[in-house]
């Protein structure tokens, strides 16, 4: 570790602002080389004097300004310019043995492996395998497009194999999206709190994002008419079903009301909808109401497997072709082996088995967040993989996590997801399907429950 102290005697303004501008000084200056490793934050706030949550807030500042980069249990270093990844986007780090993540919300993997190999073995047996080696300049085989579009009728909408394309996961089906959608530039309204995946493409794409006010059934349709008046969008991105982080759920009245809006103010939509494979059309998407306007993004990460990378874009008619041109710009196609797994899986009640499968074992993984939680009220619904969970007095986010993380338990705050300039609220949202095992879950649940009873600073000791 590099013995290196910032002077903050003459530098103004927020300390957390005066540490990340005293760590691209100490870089300008040759103080602090590439690939040097910062003093751990707790070490450095009690060196300044200052609390942890200011030096989470420092080292997260100088992370989005790409002067460093780290994991958690490894430390901070100092980036060179070309590994700078930009702030936004949520990588998966290697994990430690002794490390709980709940950073992320991914399916669990037991049964989709054991799954997965007997497939594998009846696909090396076809007789037209060579099919799934070469090049598909349709952007998909007509039998892998047909089982996609199967599986979103069982959400109810009104999908064939000519008004879909095929996609690399719903992220890429994202990208092609705004790409077919959108020049550098245009403005997108978004929920208040929105999917960092697609916070980053937006940047990455030279998008300008606009929050839209939500309650607790997502988007609010007055508020919608307002950012839009205000800023002349066209596109509006959302998430009706199982809100990411909030898992907030619209009521089928909401829903006609934010179709009605849509219409008045005439935007095209983006509807992120990768949960409902676990809802067997229980829930009506805000595209069967707006067919004419609305572009249709799911996939069989969070339902099958998250390693099984296919999605699905449904288009209105006219457009599904320019999807697929992005489809082929990005990748040229959907790899063929994944989308006759996927095809499988969805023709022969695979799919279906593992959906159900997977909302019954991550169920009792919600029992224990009710168990060390439930004072707190946590909201998550039974077919998402995730908790939110709104912190009490005095607590704020970025001192909890980095409190969290001290102890070895990873966690995303609110401003992981605030889009633009919104407000982030003073929550977490625990992954609680990430971790292999249940008793992971419990472990690291207790961990931070008794940081909760301890208060703010608790478990720092001052000599």
């Amino acid at each position: 570790m590099t013995m290196w102290l910032p002077d903050l005697t003459d530098r103004q303004g927020p300390k957390y602002l005066a540490i990340a501008d005293a760590i691209g000084d100490a870089i300008t200056q040759g103080m602090l080389s590439d690939g040097a490793k910062l003093p751990p934050q707790r070490n450095l706030a009690y060196d300044l004097g200052v609390t942890l949550g200011t030096v989470t807030r420092a080292y997260a500042e100088a992370r989005r300004r790409g002067l460093v980069g780290g994991e958690v249990g490894r430390g901070t270093y100092v980036q060179s310019p070309g590994d700078h990844q930009p702030d936004g986007f949520i990588a998966l780090a290697p994990e430690q043995a002794d490390e709980i993540n709940f950073a992320h919300a991914s399916a669990l993997t037991s049964k989709p492996g054991r799954q997965l190999s007997q497939t594998l073995k009846d696909v090396a047996d076809l007789p037209e395998i060579q099919q799934l080696v070469g090049y598909q300049f349709e952007t998909g085989l007509p039998h892998h497009r047909e089982a996609g579009a199967v599986w979103l009728r069982r959400a109810g909408l009104s999908a064939s194999a000519e008004n879909i394309a095929i996609t690399n996961g719903a992220q890429h089906g994202l990208l092609v999206t705004l790409m077919a959608l959108t020049q550098p530039g245009d403005t997108v309204l978004a929920e208040s709190l929105s999917y960092p995946g697609f916070i980053q493409l937006a940047q990455q794409l030279g998008l300008r994002l606009e929050p839209v006010d939500m309650d607790d059934q997502g988007i609010l349709p007055d508020a919608l008419a307002e950012a839009q008046h205000r800023t002349s969008a066209r596109l509006l991105y959302c998430m009706p079903t199982i809100h990411n982080p909030t898992a907030a759920m619209m009521s089928p009245e909401r829903m006609a009301e934010l179709a009605a809006a849509t219409r008045a103010l005439n935007l095209t939509v983006l509807e992120d909808d990768v949960w409902s494979g676990h809802l067997e059309g229980q829930i009506q998407p805000l595209s069967t109401l707006i067919p004419e306007r609305a572009y249709y993004i799911t996939s069989l990460s969070k339902t099958m497997a998250a390693g099984l990378r296919i999605g699905y874009v449904m288009a209105p008619d006219e457009y599904v072709e320019r999807i697929r041109s992005m489809v082929r710009l990005t990748s040229w196609l959907a790899a063929p082996v994944m989308a006759e797994i996927a095809s499988r899986w969805i023709n022969d009640g695979t799919g279906e088995a593992l959906a159900r499968w997977q909302m019954g074992a991550i169920g009792a993984r919600f029992a224990i967040a009710n168990e060390f939680l439930g004072d707190l009220n946590p909201t998550h619904h039974p077919a998402g993989h995730y908790v939110w969970v709104q912190l009490p007095e005095p607590w704020r986010a970025s001192d909890f996590k980095a409190e969290a993380e001290s102890r070895g338990v990873l966690l995303l705050t609110g401003e992981s997801f605030a889009v633009g300039r919104a407000p982030a609220p003073h929550a977490v949202r625990l992954g609680i399907s990430k971790p292999d095992t249940e008793e992971q879950v419990r472990r690291g649940l207790e961990i931070l429950a008794d940081i909760l009873r301890s208060g703010p600073g608790g478990g720092l000791q001052v000599v």
